[in-house]
Formats: structure tokens, C-alpha cells, sequence
């Protein structure tokens, strides 16, 4: 069994870089079975970074009330829609997409979002509620990753935070 957590977002966008912000604090951990990736693409161009895994941890914003609350987002939150074009794929759809054209895509998914404020600037950096909620997200993974059987040693958020 193969793991792999993926951080998404976009860094130029202040808040909405969680994703790669939570990856960073989680790269170094990557073993033989955990790999850690993080990606500002979207849409179809996800399945490069899940292919050929067995399971998936992925960690993104949401636009929410309470900026840095942390939600498991359900496979219900996530139903795949049609789209009129590829363009407008989002995950559900290209995991809908993969499937049914046979490729390996991870059996098992969990998705974390970390609730954003709807408007983000460009160039602007992450908010302090945001950014507080770096180590609480590196734990959530951590234990959805234990629960699934995977050994991940201790996160240097710590290093992260201080480097930011």
C-alpha cells in the first residue's frame, strides 16, 4: 500500500496556499510507502499526482465563516458533476474520470479543507488564522494517515513556521 498527501492551492493568493504551506510541513516524512506532493494545478491535471497510488490524503481551502477551521469534506460534499468541458473539472470529476477509463487512482481518499474568506489578493500573505491552523492540519494528516495504518515520524512544522 502506497500513500500519497497532496497540498493544493495557489501561493500567489495568500490563504488559498494552505495546501502547499500544510505539504511543506509535511515534506521530509516521505518513506517507502508516504510520498508528499503539493500542486498549484487543478482539475484533470490532479490525476498526474494520484496515479498509481493506493490511497490519498488530500489537504486544499474552502472558503468558509471561521478562517483556519479545519473540515474533513465528505465523498457527499464532493459528488462529481457534468461539466461542459474538461476545463471546469475539479477532483470528484477526474477521480469519476480515471475510474472509468481503468486507471490506478487511490481507492481511499480523505480530504481536509481549511476554511478561507472568500476574497483573497493577489500577492497578499497567508492570515495569522490561516497560518495558525499549519500544525493542527500536519496533525489531522498525520492521524488519518496512522488510522490508515501508514507510520509517518514527528512533523518539523515548527522549522516551517519559522522559515515563513
Amino acid at each position: 500500500m502506497v500513500l500519497v498527501i497532496l497540498g493544493l492551492g495557489n501561493d500567489l493568493l495568500g490563504d488559498d496556499g494552505i495546501g502547499l504551506l500544510v505539504a511543506d510541513a509535511l515534506h521530509g516524512l516521505e518513506g517507502p510507502d508516504i510520498c508528499v506532493r503539493s500542486s498549484a494545478q487543478s482539475g484533470l491535471y490532479l490525476l498526474e499526482h494520484l496515479q498509481g497510488f493506493d490511497d490519498a490524503i488530500v489537504v486544499d481551502s474552502v472558503v468558509g465563516d471561521r478562517p483556519g477551521t479545519i473540515r474533513e469534506l465528505q465523498g457527499s460534499d464532493l459528488q462529481a458533476l457534468p461539466v461542459p468541458s474538461a476545463h471546469y473539472a475539479g477532483l470528484p470529476e477526474a477521480l469519476a474520470l480515471a475510474r472509468a477509463s481503468g486507471l490506478c487512482v487511490p481507492g481511499r481518499l480523505r480530504i481536509f479543507g481549511v476554511e478561507i474568506e472568500l476574497a483573497q489578493s493577489i500577492g497578499s500573505a497567508p492570515s495569522s488564522e490561516v497560518t495558525a491552523a499549519i500544525p493542527r492540519a500536519v496533525d489531522t494528516v498525520l492521524e488519518a494517515a496512522h488510522a490508515w495504518g501508514y507510520a509517518l515520524g514527528a512533523s518539523p512544522v515548527q522549522e516551517v513556521l519559522s522559515d515563513a
